[in-house]
């Protein structure tokens, strides 16, 4: 069995062909389901998959890495991925509602052509390490409530047209109301 231990949206982008993923923050999930496998390991570094046979072996899983000097050795699938980064800010006391609404646009995506899968982040609070900002670490009230919200496609083109699709619009139509400002969209590569 080969186990690609990365991202799942870098396994959708470039894997081995016939390779399972299992994320490597999410290996102790399946411990059970790798007992008894021969295990091969696959990242496209090796990285990962040494910390991944380290983490197995300590779990009384035996697995190996499949060298980088192999790799060419292997047919790969390639996928194309994108992701599209929308930012949103939500208006004062319409947070649930938006969550509502938001969940219900989710689950009608599930099924477009050339839809990968979602990801929505409620800002919570201020990393005061990773901004450098200099202070006491102590809870920051982000006002209005700001979201991220990710989603993975085939391609531009596939993201468009579900832009253009009726149902989609009229889901976006009843979250405008609820926003305090524009929201601003953008593409990103996967790159990690």
């Amino acid at each position: 069995m080969i186990v690609d231990v990365r991202s799942r949206e870098e396994f959708i982008k470039e894997h081995i062909k016939g390779a399972y993923n299992f994320p490597l923050q999410d290996l102790e999930y399946y411990l059970d389901f790798f007992r008894d496998q021969s295990i091969e390991l696959f990242c496209n570094t090796g990285f990962r998959s040494r910390i991944a046979k380290d983490y197995l072996q300590k779990n009384g899983i035996t697995a190996e890495i499949i060298p980088m000097s192999k790799h060419g050795e292997y047919e790969m699938i390639q996928r194309s991925v994108v992701c599209a980064l929308n930012y949103l800010t939500v208006k004062p006391g319409k947070e649930q509602a938006f969550t509502d609404l938001a969940g219900d646009l989710c689950h009608k995506t599930v099924e477009k052509k050339g839809f990968l899968g979602s990801k929505i982040f409620r800002i919570s609070s201020i990393s005061f390490g990773g901004s450098m900002v200099q202070g006491p670490y102590k809870e920051v009230p982000i006002k209005p409530t700001k979201y991220v919200m990710l989603t993975y496609w085939t391609s531009k083109e596939a993201h468009e047209k579900f832009h253009e699709d009726p149902e989609i619009l009229e889901g976006f139509g009843k979250l405008m109301p609820l926003l305090a400002s524009m929201p601003f969209e953008e593409f990103g590569d996967i790159i990690r």
